[in-house]
């Protein structure tokens, strides 16, 4: 035990590229699964907020008031919806030799990596609007956490079954090299 322990500097310039990865998008059907989704929230926010000033003597205002608040809803929507179609094609995800990495957002942008030897389990995840698109989400979960660290959406079956059975093959070699 003649080891001497050493910490040697990077040179940031000499770091492989992300970018060189080789990145895959999720299907385009989740653009719709999306759209569904927040489009049900909408709806239902408009009908309680219609039924909230309607039907409720104690509210007293005027056309004004009212058309502002629905118009107001339905001007989150739309921006919701423009948010999400312009948003969508950020979403992607690659498998590198030792990680994986999703990207996501628009005006926040998001690029989580995980190393395979930090993986402690994943699974599959199918929501009633997913299931009508016949699409999945692979949850990826690291030591320490009750929720998920990394969440892939949109992606068929297939595709979902070999990502998980790879990312959980490459966990239990990972954690073998040790």
């Amino acid at each position: 035990m003649n080891e001497t322990f050493q910490n040697l500097s990077v040179n940031p310039d000499e770091l492989p590229s992300v970018k060189t990865a080789d990145f895959n998008h999720i299907e385009k059907g989740y653009l719709k699964v999306s759209l569904i989704s927040s489009g049900v929230f909408f709806l239902i926010l408009l009908i309680g907020a219609f039924c909230l000033i309607f039907f409720n003597d104690d509210i007293e205002g005027t056309t004004m008031v009212y058309s502002i608040t629905l118009g107001s809803i339905a001007l989150l929507w739309l921006l919701n919806i423009i948010v999400t179609i312009k948003a969508f094609p950020k979403k992607q995800y690659a498998i590198r030799e030792r990680d994986i990495i999703y990207t996501k957002g628009l005006l926040w942008w998001e690029r989580t990596s995980i190393p395979f030897n930090r993986i402690q389990h994943a699974e599959l995840k199918q929501g009633p609007v997913d299931r009508m698109f016949k699409l999945h989400s692979l949850k990826i979960f690291t030591a320490g956490g009750q929720s998920s660290d990394l969440v892939i959406p949109g992606l068929n079956e297939e595709t979902a079954s070999r990502l998980k059975e790879f990312v959980l093959g490459k966990t239990a070699m990972d954690g073998s090299d040790n």
